[in-house]
Order: C-alpha cells, then structure tokens, then sequence
C-alpha cells in the first residue's frame, strides 16, 4: 500500500467538488478528487439551478463554460396554484443580480465539470472507490483504484459524496432530519411540448401534491411530481408513467404536456425530508453540497445552495494558511445558509401545499393579499439565503399584516 500527500482531497466529483478542485487546482493547491464512475449515467437528479445561483457559478468561474455546452438559460417560471396562474415571472429582469434560471443534463455538466478541473491542474480519479476516511491533523483517504488500494492524506478532505454520504459517516458526523412525509419522483421524459426558455410549475393544496417540469436540451424534459406518503403510491419505475402522468394532471398540468409524451430515462424516487449536519466541518474533513445538507427536492435549492457551499469554502480557504480555522468558519456560515433556505422552504410548504382546514384558513388570508402584492412572497427562487426570514417577512407572507 502506497501514500501519497495532497492539499485537498475531495470525495465526489459532481458539481460542487468538481467547481471546487478547478477552483483550488487554479489558485495552486494540490488537488484529488475520487469518483466512483467511470461514465456518467443518466440518474434522476437536480438539473435545474435556481437564479441565486447563477452568481455563484460565476464566482467559481464554471458558468461561462456551463452555458457554452450544456446549460440552458431559462428566462420565465410559469407557477400555478391549482388551475390558477399565481405568477408568470421574468428572472432576469426581477432579481438583483440579473441572472436567469439555469438548466443542464446532469451526466453531461458532470463530465465537462471534471474536464475543467484537469484542464486547471486537478488529478481525478474515475472508476475509483473509497474505502475509509481517517480524520486528524492530516486525514488519510483509503481509495481502491483499478485493484490497487492505496491511502493518500492531505491537508483537508472534503465529502462531496452526496444524500448518503460514506464520508460523513465515517468522520462521525451526526445528521438531523425532518419529518419523513412526502415523496419526489423525477423522469425523464422526450415529446413534451415545454419551451425551453420557460419552467412550468403547478402546486395543488386540494391534494397536497405538486409538478414541475424542466428542460434539459436535446429535446428532453425531466418532469417531476411531489405528493405525501399519505397517498399511498410510490412511483419508481418506467412501467409507473401512466400513473405518474395521471397523478401529475389531477395535480393540475395539463394532458395536452403528456400526449405524446415517452419515457428517455430512469424515473427515481426520493424522500424530500430535509437532512443536515449542524457543524459540517470536524478534524480535517469538510462536508460540501447533499452531504452537508439536502434541501427538499420539491423546491431545488440544492444546486444553487452547493455553489453556494463551494464558493464559501473556497474564499476560507483562500484567506487563511490555517485551513482548520477555515473548515470551522465555513460550517458555521454553511449552517447559516442552509437553515435559511430550511425556513423559507417550510414557509412554502405550509402555505402551497398542505391540506385541511387550517391550512385553508391560512391561504385565505394570505393568497388574496398575495394576489394584489407578490412581494410579499420571500423571494427563495432569485435570493436564496439573502432572502429575509424575520418575524416582519413572515407575517408579510402569511398576509398578518
């Protein structure tokens, strides 16, 4: 068994640690990155960044090369509260920083991702499996390459190995949860008549469930429906379409979006509860994106919340030659952001999709003021975690003032 020292080790290359090892590579640190594939498959995951992350994606200059082959620029979100248009919203011109919603096919900006980060001096590794992760002064990474195990240390390790992080577990994180009651279930779907510049998507109260549709180029569009546990359905697999498709007209698109609609991939299901670590840094290792926190899937903060995570941690990193400072600075400032987004999702929730009488007492106080004003809707989708979550922007929502 061999050992080799790096600066930073990072455990997955998806898109926040492929933007971070190109970033880190770029400033001069010695960087690994592990990824388990080989060849990037189609699986049903975040393709659709909301505007706050645009910026982000700048900052750790990947958008420009993003947009250039494979990312779609999306200037209207179309939203629907039953049958009833609530908004039909122009980001660009509507958010502080100018920027469009954003749409990729996963396995491709995953690929050209990691491409970058070689071209800015990154080794990568795919095919490769880790093993174990020791934490410490300088934590050791066992990784089987090729049936070659080998254990490779350096001056911090980051697991950006996703919702069900090896990582994580192994440096002894403990993981919070909400609540487990509700489902999201994406396909990829081809034929389906949804511009590309436009997101569509329809939350229904009567039911409690929601669709949103997205494209992802190529003729493709990812369509995903989120509904409760309580409905008694799980709908995993390709054989499910008919009644995802029914399911997803009951929740309000319309039939017209499914006629000639085929399958073109995998259709997944997920629990949308949200996940999260509290301090996601501890004795060398650093948690980054799903394995820091994992947002609701029903509101797709977690593309834009990882760039987010990225950047931050790049800019500690950056700022100090004590990177233990840096690990503790960014957990504390990741937890921050992420229990933001954690409140303005709930907000969302509470109002647009749950049932019963109380919670139709609470549309109708607040959805008629709505109508009249939409800034009183927290802007989650163009702010993110800048957007207001006080007391004063609570009641504002919930039309109590």
């Amino acid at each position: 068994m061999t050992r080799n020292i790096y600066d930073i080790i990072i455990v997955g290359g998806g898109i926040g640690g492929s933007a971070l090892a190109g970033a880190m590579a770029a400033h001069g640190s010695r960087v690994l990155v592990v990824e388990r594939e080989r060849e990037f498959r189609d699986r049903v995951r975040g393709e659709g960044m909301h505007a706050w992350g645009v910026p982000e994606a700048k900052a750790l200059g990947i958008y420009d090369r993003l947009h250039a082959t494979c990312g779609i620029e999306v200037r209207w979100w179309d939203i629907y509260l039953g049958t009833q248009r609530l908004i039909r919203r122009d980001f660009p011109a509507t958010t502080p920083h100018g920027s469009p919603l954003f749409s990729f096919y996963h396995p491709q900006m995953q690929d050209v991702l990691l491409d970058a980060a070689v071209g800015a001096g990154a080794e990568v590794r795919r095919g490769a499996a880790v093993r174990d992760v020791r934490p410490g002064r300088s934590p050791v990474v066992t990784v089987d390459h090729e049936g070659w195990m080998s254990e490779v240390s350096a001056r911090l390790v980051v697991g950006a190995d996703g919702r069900n992080s090896p990582t994580r577990k192994w440096a002894g994180f403990a993981v919070h949860h909400d609540a487990d009651e509700r489902l999201f279930t994406g396909v990829l779907l081809e034929n389906v008549p949804v511009a590309e510049d436009t997101w569509y998507a329809v939350m229904n109260p009567d039911n409690g469930q929601e669709a949103v549709l997205c494209n992802v180029g190529d003729g493709r569009v990812r369509a995903y429906l989120g509904y409760p546990r309580a409905a008694g359905h799980r709908l995993a697999k390709a054989h499910d379409l008919p009644r995802f498709v029914a399911e997803s007209m009951r929740t309000g698109v319309p039939a017209g979006f499914y006629a000639e609609a085929r399958v073109a991939g995998p259709m997944a299901s997920f629990a949308s509860a949200d996940a999260w670590v509290e301090h996601p840094y501890r004795d060398g290792v650093v948690l980054l994106g799903d394995a820091a926190s994992t947002c609701d899937p029903s509101f797709g903060q977690g593309l834009a919340l990882t760039l987010r995570s990225a950047r931050l941690l790049l800019d500690h990193l950056m700022a100090t030659e004590d990177w233990d400072a840096a690990g503790h600075a960014y957990a504390v400032e990741q937890h921050r952001q992420f229990s933001t987004v954690h409140t303005l999702e709930g907000w969302y929730r509470s109002l647009f999709l749950e049932t019963g009488a109380q919670a139709d007492a609470r549309r109708a106080l607040a959805l008629p003021r709505i109508e009249q004003d939409a800034t009183r809707i927290p802007d989650l989708f163009g702010m993110g975690p800048d957007a207001p979550v006080d007391e004063a922007a609570r009641q504002r929502f919930f039309g109590e003032t």
